[in-house]
């Protein structure tokens, strides 16, 4: 028998890859496009979100932990819309375990809309560690494929398990507390292979789709406790959380046995690998084909054909509190405002600064439009601005002004525009509280700025 004739292995990423491809083929998919080793972002995430929204379940909690991946994004929108807490696990768990966002007061859809983005977690984000005394009331998770008796399968990397048990631990969850998926009707099998799950496998109780809500009966058992003879010491070095757990265990007295082969790295074969792999045997097929001495052409070195790389690979977050798509999102933004931004550095470059002004404070829901309306309503014309509102900062950039009809320069009223600045307030802070108005002060030197041009929206 030949290995095209083989039998498909049945494995976790068996399913996983089966899914990818159908979604893929079928053209189920938004923005990122590209489904493989992910949790998919499924046409009709949103319809699916609004249905888990009318369940009771989700009525009646208060705090909700929800993954961060992009299908679970209007969950997120939904239950800050609803006035609940909600816990987003920090990526890979390296520098800490969840980001706690609250729903600020007064806040639009759309500023609601952005503080469920992946930016607006890690802006407004009060990060939450092990010793948190929180108790969840839900537990919402993205996922590849489920079946209709309540197994699971997440992208392969084991963090929504891990995750979990580390919540049980904690104490923030319990075995009654509720987990929900959200996923296409085709992520929705209606059995997956017992075998293949490990007790470590986090089941779910309640599956949303666009179409149908699939509750679980009888529910499966979820995970009690970290099971740290499956972890290696590797890996728990490389998460301070796990660490911390490990040595709040040894110090009640707790017996910790850790897996003595570092084996816990993901085995499973990533799309690229998959795909370098079936280049390679189209090569050889063509070569036979061809009609070459195949046994001559096995024994010269082929070159693997690697795909183009996509831009976001090349995008270095500088950070672990970043998540998943954040990469991808930024590129795609750097993308549309390139020309622009290209137009601005070149105004920059031209123009000569004769004073600047730093405005710090800012709201985190604050964009650089309503700073413009504020400006403009005010008089103030600036000739640039450095918008870094991620930093809570901005810079205003004014020129020597021109008298009408005159060549000659005269320098600016520093003293005027500064107090035309006073109790400025703008974004969600509005409450008129003076902790609440933008700090105006004279800016010193920065060597590096992107420059926003006034005129352009």
């Amino acid at each position: 028998m030949t290995e095209e004739q083989l039998p498909p292995e049945v494995t976790k990423h068996s399913f996983r890859q089966k899914v990818w491809d159908y979604l893929m083929k079928n053209d189920l998919v938004n923005f990122p496009l590209t489904v493989y080793d992910r949790i998919p972002n499924f046409k009709g995430a949103a319809e699916a979100a609004q249905r888990l929204a009318d369940l009771e379940v989700f009525k009646e909690a208060k705090i909700i932990k929800i993954n961060p991946d992009k299908p679970q994004e209007p969950v997120r929108f939904l239950a800050l819309e609803a006035n609940k807490e909600i816990l987003v696990p920090i990526p890979r768990l390296r520098t800490g375990l969840f980001l706690h966002v609250t729903p600020i007061a007064g806040c639009s859809k759309n500023e609601l809309r952005t503080l469920s983005k992946i930016h607006g977690l890690t802006e407004a984000g009060k990060p939450l560690g092990v010793d948190s005394k929180i108790k969840i009331d839900l537990v919402i998770l993205g996922s590849v494929c489920v079946s209709r008796d309540g197994y699971r399968l997440g992208k392969g990397k084991g963090f929504a398990d891990l995750e979990f048990a580390m919540m049980m631990r904690m104490g923030a969850v319990t075995q009654d507390t509720i987990v929900i998926t959200t996923v296409h009707d085709c992520q929705v099998f209606d059995s997956l292979p017992a075998e293949i799950f490990k007790e470590y496998d986090v089941p779910v109780d309640i599956i949303v789709t666009p179409t149908q809500t699939i509750i679980v009966n009888p529910k499966l058992k979820k995970p009690s406790c970290i099971m740290w003879h499956m972890l290696s010491e590797r890996r728990i070095k490389s998460m301070p959380v796990l660490q911390q757990l490990k040595e709040m265990d040894e110090k009640e007295g707790k017996i910790v046995t850790l897996k003595e082969e570092d084996s816990d790295i993901e085995t499973q074969k990533s799309y690229r690998s998959h795909y370098i792999k079936n280049k390679r045997r189209s090569k050889t097929k063509k070569v036979a084909s061809s009609g070459d001495d195949v046994n001559e052409e096995r024994g010269k070195q082929v070159k693997p054909h690697f795909p183009k790389k996509r831009a976001f690979n090349k995008f270095k977050s500088g950070g672990d509190n970043v998540f998943s798509d954040v990469a991808e999102e930024k590129v795609e933004r750097n993308d549309r405002n390139m020309q622009q931004r290209r137009k601005n550095l070149r105004l920059k470059s031209r123009s000569q600064v004769e004073f600047s002004l730093k405005l710090s404070n800012i709201s985190s829901g604050a964009r650089i439009r309503d700073l413009k309306n504020a400006l403009l309503e005010r008089g103030i014309k600036p000739n640039e601005i450095t918008w870094l509102g991620y930093r809570g900062i901005c810079y205003l950039h004014f020129n020597k002004l021109r008298k009408n009809n005159s060549l000659s320069e005269q320098p600016i009223q520093v003293d005027s525009i500064m107090a035309n600045l006073q109790q400025l307030c703008i974004g969600m802070k509005s409450s008129g509280n003076v902790n609440d108005f933008i700090v105006v002060e004279p800016a010193k030197p920065i060597s590096r700025i992107e420059v926003t041009d006034v005129t352009s929206v």
